[in-house]
């Protein structure tokens, strides 16, 4: 027995049980699919045919753009700099390329071209590569010194009490057998009555003393530093006196004053201490690492700002045997003749030591750019082409360094003015990497 089949209210089937609408839905659906095609195939034919573009990239190329002030700004489109507000430029399209087109070996740098006049306009001077007679130079901070061996201390050999200071100033000048001070001593006196006794003695002929006891006395008077002419005085005149003039043994400068009016003195007082400036020595600080550098015999130049006209040349006369522990330096030491003596103790001043070398290629110092991890030179080329080169230098002697490698003699350098062109060759380096790149600039 057959029962229809109960709907549900409000459907609706056609004679196939589908439902209604179905075939309308599938013909979007395939049309859709189509178009998807057709638009895939579009895009692998515009990829293919750019492929075959000259050069490999893309038939249409965007300009982009930079900014001079800050090159690490660019846009796809004109305007202005959002940092400065300067007017961005187009990126040359000339300047897009490799590195190996730069024509630079120096990282971050690229070969430049400047017209002549623009060249002499900015003071771009140039040098040679040339050969020159180099040795090593170690520049040292020194300082002025009395010469040990021109230093005179005046001491007495008796004691007593200074009764008159002829010389009371710390860098008067004296000269030898000036009188610096009257001393009163009784035991002075006490020998000198000795002396006149054993004189008397001598002379007459009932004490019948012998020759010997006179000149034990006559000794030691001048042991007890008594001159021969108060000796010949005590001789002469037959009175003892108890003062007695100290008088100076050299000439010389008073560094030192040990003693004052009225003070009593005795063998181990140190009186006066006097130096002949005719001759000082300079002594400088050489640094450990330097020392195996530095030699006895070796030429020296000493200058000081006080005397910023003169210099005086000399050689190194000794370096000393010991190392300071706290600044971990050796003491070597000049010795410089002083006319006049313009050159005061404890003057301080700079010390060139100069050690003579073989010959190598060598340029001005100004024309080495040092930028820490490479140093370069630039080439100058006929034109007005400037080549950034790495070289290797060596050793340095006043205004010249050498090049151990990355340059030939006869090659002219830029010598002045390097800094100049150096930012020029950044700039275009740096303009040619970022023209190599998509714009990276936010758009306008």
């Amino acid at each position: 027995m057959n029962r229809d089949r109960k709907h549900a209210p409000g459907e609706d089937r056609g004679e196939s049980g589908r439902p209604p609408g179905a075939g309308f839905m599938n013909g979007v659906r395939w049309s859709l699919f189509g178009l998807l095609v057709v638009l895939a195939g579009f895009s692998i034919g515009s990829y293919i045919v750019s492929r075959r573009a000259p050069g490999g990239t893309r038939a249409v190329e965007h300009q982009a753009y930079y900014c001079p002030m800050h090159p690490s700004y660019t846009s796809d489109r004109p305007g202005e700099c959002p940092i400065c507000g300067m007017t961005l430029e187009p990126i040359p399209r000339s300047t897009k390329a490799s590195g190996a087109e730069l024509g630079s070996d120096v990282r971050g740098l690229a070969s430049v071209h400047i017209a002549p006049d623009r060249a002499r306009l900015i003071g771009v001077r140039t040098a040679r590569v040339e050969r020159r007679d180099l040795g090593s130079q170690i520049d040292l901070v020194g300082f002025v010194a009395p010469d040990e061996a021109w230093l005179t201390r005046i001491q007495v050999r008796t004691a007593g009490w200074v009764e008159v200071l002829q010389v009371n100033r710390t860098g008067d000048r004296v000269e030898e057998g000036e009188p610096l001070l009257t001393l009163y001593s009784p035991e002075l006196y006490q020998s000198e009555q000795e002396f006149l006794i054993e004189l008397g003695g001598h002379h007459d002929s009932a004490m019948a003393h012998d020759a010997a006891g006179l000149a034990s006395a006559r000794e030691r008077l001048r042991l007890l530093g008594v001159p021969d002419e108060e000796i010949a005085r005590l001789e002469r005149e037959r009175v003892a006196s108890s003062r007695i003039v100290i008088r100076s043994t050299a000439r010389g400068t008073v560094l030192e004053r040990g003693v004052t009016q009225g003070q009593y003195v005795a063998a181990d007082t140190r009186l006066f201490t006097l130096a002949d400036l005719s001759r000082v020595w300079v002594i400088a600080d050489l640094y450990e690492m330097d020392l195996a550098g530095v030699h006895r015999g070796d030429l020296a130049r000493f200058t000081s700002d006080a005397i910023p006209d003169r210099a005086f040349e000399s050689r190194v006369d000794f370096v000393y045997p010991t190392l300071s522990s706290e600044t971990r330096t050796v003491k070597l030491r000049l010795a410089l003749a002083n006319p006049g003596q313009v050159l005061k103790p404890g003057m301080f001043g700079k010390v060139r030591v100069t050690r003579p070398g073989s010959r190598g290629l060598a340029v001005p110092q100004e024309a080495v750019v040092r930028a820490g991890e490479q140093n370069y030179v630039f080439l100058a080329h006929a034109g007005g082409h400037f080549e950034p080169r790495v070289v290797t230098l060596g050793r340095e002697q006043g205004d010249w360094v050498e090049i151990a490698r990355g340059v030939a003699e006869g090659d002219t350098v830029v010598s002045s003015a390097s800094f100049l062109i150096d930012s020029e060759s950044r700039l275009k380096a740096a303009i040619a990497g970022m023209g190599s790149q998509p714009a990276a600039g936010p758009s306008h």
